[in-house]
């Protein structure tokens, strides 16, 4: 007497189904990893690239705002009117208010005595980021020079410093602009700005 199983026999197809089923799942995991890591690898260079910009902006800012002399004085003779756009540029509307209140020190300086001042920005680091504001600290060498006698052409350059100085910065319109800064030994004790007076 013959006896049969009950036990199913495996069918090339239904092992097929299967193989196909394991080889979908591991493409469709395989594709949202290299979307996964596109997506941070592409946040991260956003980062970066506002790290640059962050640091490029408080650059350009230390050296302007340190780097004037005879000749932006204007024609009134009293005022700088290139070293004050030159600067304006890079601020805040409401801290550009600041500074133009305060620069009149530096004019009369230049104006009256004939000093002149370069900077050569040394490092900047990133103290702090997020999306729309940073920190950035900006070591620089600063050079005062002033003539050797009274309507002189022939400079003396007095000794050279280096200046730490913290600069804020906050992103309006995609553009990095200062918004406040002060030497990095000082932190900022009021609403009144540590910074506006070159």
């Amino acid at each position: 007497m013959s006896t049969t199983t009950d036990q199913p026999i495996p069918r090339r197809g239904a092992l097929l189904r299967w193989g196909v089923l394991a080889l979908l799942i591991a493409v469709v995991l395989a594709a949202a990893g290299y979307v996964g890591w596109q997506l941070t690898r592409g946040a991260e260079d956003s980062v970066v690239t506002q790290r640059e910009q962050a640091k490029a902006a408080a650059d350009k800012f230390v050296g302007r705002v340190n780097t004037y002399g005879p000749d932006d004085v204007g024609d009134d003779k009293k005022t700088m009117p290139k070293y004050r756009e030159r600067v304006g540029e890079l601020l805040t509307p409401k801290f550009e208010k600041d500074f133009l209140s305060n620069v009149a020190f530096a004019e009369a300086t230049v104006a009256q005595q004939g000093v002149g001042r370069t900077t050569d920005v040394h490092s900047t680091a990133v103290a702090g980021l997020d999306e729309d504001s940073a920190t950035v600290l900006v070591v620089a060498e600063l050079a005062i020079s002033y003539p050797k006698e009274k309507d002189s052409e022939e400079r003396v350059e007095a000794a050279r410093q280096l200046a730490r100085t913290e600069v804020e910065l906050v992103k309006q319109n995609g553009k990095w602009l200062v918004d406040d800064w002060y030497p990095a030994e000082e932190a900022p004790t009021s609403e009144e700005s540590e910074g506006v007076t070159p």
